[in-house]
């Protein structure tokens, strides 16, 4: 029933860094388009090649062995053309078994020519490489922004300072440091979202609240702050977010501070846009294309860590696993755009039906299934009724037609049905194609103790 699937690296193109992916062997299976592009190779001169055999793979070869034998991760700085790159060489393990290696590349060729210029600005390039660093070092992508912050009150000699990005038309706060609780907690609630937004609205690169004003700013006057200042973190016309330095002392705002300003602004924005980036290539990573669920991949991945959880602490779990009915005369009456209309909104009623703690997943075709943490089977139950019901309540509008779908689902309990995860799926399964046999359009829970009228 469970067929082992092709790997597969769709995500890629969507990452700016250059990428190769090696066998085991050495021998090249992918690259994106970034690395083709700098390279000057086509993917038929490269694929299936030797990494010994292609620049500029090969001067790697001692490092990509290196990496094969000890499964560790290796760097390797070099000279390409006109560029110096950073190479992290990455054994990518799963099950214990090493399945294949990632090269990425990091183009570094500005910090190298800043670091030239060390004698003559060397403040600023210890600036700029504090400030890289955060992002450059960090392994846990999360805490990025909080470990930039606190890099830049270092370079800055600030007491306070918090970082707010935007996200779905709110600020949402990334990271804090010397400031009270309470002023944390008035920030999250959004109390000096007016002064972001002034900031934004400005088009200044600095921000700077005179004293009179911070005066008649209740909660920073609470907070003892004498000095206030909000850098916009710009990415060409687009306003990220906003970092914000302050101070409980008087502080003399002149050319010099303006100069450092600008410095930890520039800087601070192109690393926010790197860590957006790799936030976006992380969530198209585990999401699938068509329908914004999660994926199969990261499915499976939750779902053993859901069952570890599990059994640490003695609670059930279960899982609802929908199929689309005759969802193949859809396909041929209507085509496959308006099957995939429909799959689109199957996932919509999913997301808003599910709880925040659910994971619902595009399972494959027309199969959707969904993680329900803490959840007994009769409450997998009841939920599982209220998306069968709202989905057969939806009207879709195809070619002048209202066309209305059903799904027959089946439920599952861990640890009641099922002590491993391929066995949980399996009942699931079964459950499914049991409500599939007795006519379609209902729910089966595990062993056929339910059935709902059509």
């Amino acid at each position: 029933m469970f067929k082992s699937k092709t790997i597969t690296f769709p995500f890629i193109d969507y990452l700016k860094e250059p990428i190769v992916i090696l066998k085991r062997d050495g021998s090249v299976i992918e690259a994106n388009k970034t690395f083709l592009e700098f390279s000057k190779l086509g993917k038929k001169e490269l694929i299936g090649k030797n990494s010994r055999d292609v620049m500029p793979l090969k001067v790697f070869a001692e490092n990509i062995t290196k990496c094969t034998f000890e499964r560790i991760e290796v760097s390797e700085q070099i000279t390409f053309g006109d560029h110096v790159l950073n190479a992290t060489i990455t054994p990518v393990i799963i099950n214990g078994d090493l399945n294949f290696i990632s090269i990425v590349f990091r183009d570094i060729s500005a910090f190298v020519q800043l670091e030239r210029m060390l004698l003559k600005r060397n403040k600023e390039l210890g600036t700029i490489n504090t400030l890289s660093g955060a992002f450059i070092a960090s392994r846990d992508i999360s805490s990025v922004f909080a470990d930039l912050l606190e890099k830049v009150l270092i370079v800055s000699d600030f007491g306070i300072g918090w970082m707010v990005v935007k996200e779905g038309g709110t600020f949402v706060l990334k990271g804090m440091s010397g400031a009270s609780l309470s002023l944390k907690r008035d920030i999250e609630k959004g109390e000096l979202d007016f002064i972001y937004k002034g900031a934004i609205e400005s088009g200044d690169p600095l921000y700077i609240l005179e004293s009179g004003e911070i005066e008649r700013v209740e909660i920073l006057k609470r907070e003892g702050i004498m000095f206030f200042s909000g850098i916009p973190l710009r990415i060409g016309p687009e306003t990220m977010g906003i970092l914000i330095l302050a101070s409980r002392m008087e502080i003399k705002f002149d050319f010099d501070v303006a100069a450092l300003f600008s410095l930890i602004g520039n800087n601070v924005s192109l690393i926010a846009e790197k860590i957006r980036l790799f936030q976006e290539a992380q969530r198209l990573a585990i999401t699938d294309d068509l329908t914004g669920l999660y994926n199969v991949r990261y499915f499976y991945d939750i779902l053993n860590k859901e069952i570890a959880r599990a059994k640490r602490y003695n609670t059930p779990f279960s899982l609802m696993l929908f199929d689309i009915d005759d969802f193949k005369v859809v396909n041929d009456t209507y085509g496959h755009q308006a099957g995939d209309d429909i799959l689109r909104t199957l996932a919509s009623i999913l997301k808003g039906i599910s709880r925040q703690t659910d994971v619902a997943a595009r399972y494959g075709g027309e199969e959707f299934i969904v993680i329900l943490p803490s959840t007994t089977k009769q409450e997998a139950l009841n939920l599982s009724e209220r998306i069968r019901e709202k989905v057969e309540r939806h009207n879709h509008y195809i070619e002048g037609e209202t066309v209305r779908i059903s799904v027959s689902g089946g439920i599952a309990t861990f640890p009641e049905d099922a002590g491993d995860s391929k066995s949980l799926l399996y009942a699931a399964d079964m459950a499914m194609y049991e409500a599939k046999a007795m006519g379609k359009k209902q729910i089966r829970l595990y062993k056929g103790v339910h059935e709902t009228s059509i």
